[in-house]
């Protein structure tokens, strides 16, 4: 046992060596105090752990971005950057990684508690695999975003889906081809905003056609010239039914893409959204967006009875339960008809009592 000292300000102190030689000194009000100091010290240098580390949260999660985060799709990067930068830095990013606890994580997700549900699920991931890379590598003993969770929002249930009818008089009441040719290739074979935009007239054949490029706005409007898909799942041949024909029969083809900017070259963000807010928002009284055409995509399929492995395959979902999680949510709300048929059974049970 190293030998006890008590200093003039009534504290006890303890020098304390540790396993690579190094001397650190810990300090308690009480003995128990210094016990417990001395204890938390040793176990943190048993788990290997740089102890006296003063490395700063914000100078890790360049590191972390730099080497755990190459390779991501430029959304996805942007993702990550945005939600550090704009929430996680300003709190933690001037703070040393060891000395960050759960409360300051509380502190975080209490300035966006309102926030959406996606923004807070993206500034907690964001900050759980910062801390748990950083325990990975002994700079910190435990991960301070263990057992946080996001506030729930109560928000109004958005409409997710168009029904046939509504699929249908959507597609009359767009006029302009572009337009029109982009939500039918939504609805009638379920592709991602990026996926309809970069499709070319060359991956339509007769019957079919192949999904190979997606075009994506990393730098907030440009095109990203590698046009990556979302994941390899997302490439895919995707058969043409009839009605979609019909359209893409009735579009000019003034490029090599089917839904291509004024001038014919890719668009950018900002024309794919004077498109879309002058020739299809208009067309509805409700707020609609691209990827609800697709989830309409995903209900057809659903309600033609296809079966879920292959439903995972046009849809171009990574895993089958994301297409198992729509899925289900289909057969809750089928579920919720069956009263109808409750009700007619009881009335036809009804009609067969004879009265005395």
């Amino acid at each position: 046992m190293a030998k006890l000292k008590k200093r003039k300000d009534g504290r006890y102190q303890r020098k304390v060596t540790l396993s690579d030689g190094r001397q650190k000194i810990v300090y308690g009000r009480t003995l128990a105090e210094l016990n417990a100091a001395e204890d938390a010290l040793r176990e943190q240098d048993h788990a290997g752990l740089q102890v006296g580390d003063h490395t700063l949260v914000g100078e890790w999660a360049k590191i972390w971005i730099d080497s755990y985060k190459t390779g991501l799709r430029a959304s996805t990067l942007r993702m990550y950057r945005g939600s550090y930068n704009k929430h996680v830095m300003p709190v933690l990013g001037s703070m040393e990684l060891q000395n960050v606890r759960s409360v300051h994580i509380r502190a975080v997700m209490r300035n966006i508690a309102d926030k959406s549900e996606s923004t807070q699920h993206k500034v907690l991931l964001t900050m759980k695999q910062l801390f748990a890379t950083a325990r990975q590598n002994n700079l910190i003993l435990k991960d301070p975003t263990e057992g946080i969770k996001i506030t729930p929002r109560q928000k109004p249930r958005r409409k997710a889906y168009l029904t046939r009818e509504e699929a249908e008089q959507l597609l009359q009441a767009v006029t302009e081809p572009r337009a029109r040719a982009f939500c039918a290739l939504c609805i009638y074979c379920g592709l991602r905003k990026e996926e309809a935009l970069g499709l070319r007239w060359s991956d339509i054949g007769p019957t079919s056609m192949v999904i190979v490029r997606g075009v994506t706005f990393p730098d907030g409007n440009l095109p990203d010239p590698r046009m990556e898909l979302k994941n390899k799942a997302s490439q895919r041949i995707l058969p043409i039914p009839a009605r979609l024909r019909t359209i893409l029969e009735q579009t000019p083809h003034t490029s090599e893409y089917v839904v291509p900017s004024p001038s014919g070259e890719v668009m950018t963000s900002s024309c794919y959204e004077r498109m879309w807010n002058t020739c299809v928002r208009p067309k509805v009284d409700y707020p609609i967006h691209a990827h609800m055409l697709r989830h309409t995509y995903a209900t057809t399929l659903y309600h033609a009875g296809i079966d879920l492995r292959t439903a995972q395959q046009l849809l171009g979902h990574a895993t089958i339960q994301m297409t198992a999680h729509i899925y289900t949510h289909l057969e809750a709300a089928d579920s919720l008809t069956s009263v109808h048929q409750l009700n007619e059974f009881w009335d036809k049970s009804s009609q067969k009592v004879v009265n005395r």
